[in-house]
């Protein structure tokens, strides 16, 4: 079995607050908070026994991801597959400023972010278009020798992820809530049929509203791969902070 670890990049501006933005592409840098964080998480990974540590090129996941691979004398290797979702023209905004210019389209994009892009921006399904091929090649790469893995990204991304591996439509992303520096762990296993195994999650305040269990739903992955979503969203390590 391999044990792989989502992770989202700690607190930037925008994050929390009463006004919260879109950074999408922004190169924003991790607040104070969120570089506490980011050493929060790395203290949650430290008895991981991780071969590799992969992020989104953008800082503020390269800022969190660097004291998770220092534990373990890893070099962090980023990839702009893993980068947040590109909101084009809506970069920086927050939802007020949004919906003053493009109030049909910012009401589209709420009904249907799988379809539906940002002005020079990216629907969520370009997300998995970039991420998908990425995500099978590092899922190869360790899974086969039954290696632990961390990947620290995006809000968007890891929950287009976590919803294609959980057999649900990315439109129902929303009921998945990840926490700056919250914790994801996926194991993954080989098996001979190509689908998903995914175990029953309950419905938590930190984790997912999903009641359910989803249905097994075929995912190819190179060689078959048996994913089972073990948490979500993981926040005991952030208590305080």
């Amino acid at each position: 079995m391999s044990q792989i670890f989502l992770i989202r990049h700690g607190e930037v501006e925008g994050n929390s607050g009463e006004r919260l933005l879109f950074s999408g592409w922004n190169d924003v840098a991790l607040t104070a908070r969120g570089q506490r964080q980011a050493q929060a998480v790395a203290n949650r990974m430290r008895s991981a026994r991780l071969r590799a540590v992969y992020c989104s090129d953008l800082g503020r996941a390269r800022r969190t991801a660097e004291p998770v691979a220092a534990f373990r004398g890893l070099e962090v290797q980023a990839d702009a597959a893993w980068r947040e979702v590109n909101y084009g023209a809506w970069a920086g905004l927050g939802e007020t400023e949004i919906v003053a210019g493009w109030n049909d389209l910012w009401q589209q994009r709420k009904a249907d972010a799988e379809n539906v892009r940002a002005p020079g921006g990216e629907s969520y399904a370009d997300v998995w278009a970039r991420l998908e091929p990425q995500w099978n090649a590092v899922v190869e790469r360790h899974a086969a020798r039954e290696e632990d893995f961390a990947l620290v990204s995006h809000n968007g991304p890891i929950r287009v992820l976590l919803c294609h591996l959980l057999g649900m439509p990315v439109n129902n992303y929303r009921r998945l809530r990840i926490n700056n520096a919250g914790v994801s762990r996926i194991e993954a296993r080989s098996v001979e049929a190509r689908h998903i195994e995914t175990r029953h999650i309950e419905a938590r305040s930190d984790q997912v509203s999903l009641k359910h269990d989803p249905a097994p739903h075929e995912y190819s992955c190179g060689a078959a791969w048996s994913f089972t979503i073990a948490s979500i969203n993981e926040t005991s390590h952030l208590q305080g902070i």
